[in-house]
């Protein structure tokens, strides 16, 4: 990694970041798979707290290193490509080796960020409820380059917008701020149909740009107050680029991917409290 990687995640372990980062506060509501949910400690009523942030401005410095490095690579191997954000390298070259090297710390980052999130959450409920029970379903990084055996074959899967879902395992679906989260698990065929992968969000309808041009503050925090959801961002507009509004039904979402034979449902999680960066 760059000095200028390390210099931007020095002083950000531990931290949330901005964007769609959040920490939520969640209970669950439904269960559709009672032996899965069983097994992942998912009880109706239980409380839960699921958080997505990731590698910070470390791994952020990582991916535009390397896109630079890269976008030479794949010029000099004479590798096409349809669009330049699709820069790569051959997996045996230098700049292959070394960008994977470089991601792999950046995902270990991301992992020691999470963990010392967990340790701080665990700590104020121990403070609030006098214990902390808390105790980690999975985690799963959703941006990140794999060594995998498909088909025979050992491969380099990229996941960038989707997530792992490896039969039996928990499969993680963040939804929006008043609607629901996810907790699926992996099936057999998506080893067949999909590299063992499956969505890992409800997706955009609206654009950050979008969304602040059509949704008013005032309005949003008033709907989610209406929901029952306790709300706190960092600043005024990216909670407006995250409004419920902006995001597809993440319930649709998962049912088709059930549908595809990809993810299985198992339990939802309905907002209670939201923090973000």
């Amino acid at each position: 990694m760059s000095e200028r990687a390390y210099l931007r995640g020095k002083a950000t372990l531990g931290s949330l970041g901005a964007g769609n980062h959040f920490l939520e506060v969640q209970e669950v509501v439904e269960v559709l798979a009672p032996e899965e949910a069983e097994a992942f400690g998912l009880v109706p009523g239980t409380v839960c707290v699921m958080i997505h942030c990731g590698s910070r401005g470390l791994g952020h410095q990582v991916c535009t290193d390397y896109l630079r490095e890269l976008e030479r690579a794949s010029a000099r191997e004479r590798i096409e490509l349809p669009d330049r954000q699709l820069a790569c390298a051959s997996w045996a070259g230098a700049a292959g080796q070394r960008y994977y090297g470089a991601m792999v710390a950046a995902s270990n980052f991301a992992r020691a960020n999470r963990q010392v999130l967990t340790g701080l959450v665990r700590r104020v409920f121990a403070s609030v409820a006098g214990s902390s029970p808390l105790e980690l379903v999975y985690d799963v990084c959703h941006n990140i380059a794999k060594v995998e055996r498909h088909g025979g074959r050992d491969l380099v899967v990229h996941r960038k917008g989707a997530t792992r879902s490896f039969p039996g395992q928990p499969v993680l679906i963040p939804g929006d701020m008043r609607r629901a989260s996810w907790v699926l698990v992996g099936l057999e065929t998506a080893l067949e149909r999909s590299f063992g992968s499956t969505c890992h969000g409800a997706g955009r309808v609206l654009g950050r740009n979008e969304a602040k041009r059509r949704i008013r503050v005032e309005d949003l925090r008033r709907e989610l107050a209406d929901a029952g959801v306790l709300v706190k961002a960092g600043k005024a507009s990216l909670l407006v680029e995250e409004a419920p509004a902006a995001y597809k039904d993440v319930s649709e979402v998962v049912e088709v991917c059930e549908g595809a034979g990809l993810s299985k449902r198992v339990a939802r999680l309905r907002p209670l409290a939201v923090l973000k960066g």
